[in-house]
């Protein structure tokens, strides 16, 4: 990359700053309120036949993880972008390992066609962030274009809409099963 460049990038990321310093600070708060919840509900989710409540947990867990790394990433002092690069790839490429292997938990014990319905659409917002990671990843490799980083508001947003979504079912679920058990 050429010296003008990485002046153009580094100016670049510079004004994502105070926006990626929030999302850090949001997704590190809700990861600790997600561990609260988790552990207040602890026996619920650790029973053996509660295999899918884990994997919905491991879900918004992983959107809130990822979202801090993605801000971490962007936060590195005089960043190139050939780091947000690497950094975006491994994020997006390993997110979509990390749904792959976790499919088979989520869609255990879901009956009927609208729970698994909601079932794959939890799994779609985290795959769609991967891919979008992967195109900007892809795209910021070929033209070490900054404008790319716009793309990264969509990735911020999806996972953010899919932490919620996983946690408000979890939620919901839990609630319901503990009714049914008065």
């Amino acid at each position: 990359m050429q010296a003008s460049s990485f002046v153009r990038f580094a100016s670049a990321l510079e004004g994502w700053h105070d926006f990626y310093l929030a999302v850090g600070s949001a997704s590190a708060a809700l990861l600790g309120l997600l561990f609260v919840a988790v552990s207040i509900n602890l026996a619920a989710i650790t029973a053996a036949e509660r295999a899918d409540l884990r994997a919905r947990a491991n879900v918004a867990f992983s959107n809130l993880l990822y979202l801090l790394i993605l801000a971490l990433i962007m936060l590195i002092p005089d960043e190139a972008a050939t780091g947000v690069v690497i950094g975006f790839a491994v994020l997006g490429a390993g997110g979509l390992v990390r749904s792959a292997r976790r499919v088979p938990a989520l869609v255990r014990r879901q009956s009927g066609a609208w729970r698994r319905l909601g079932t794959w659409r939890q799994i779609v917002w985290t795959v769609v962030a991967d891919l979008l990671l992967l195109l900007i990843a892809a795209s910021l490799a070929m033209s070490g274009d900054p404008d790319w980083l716009y793309v990264t508001l969509a990735v911020v947003f999806v996972l953010l809409i899919g932490a919620a979504d996983v946690a408000w079912d979890l939620l919901v679920r839990e609630s319901e099963e503990a009714a049914t058990r008065r």
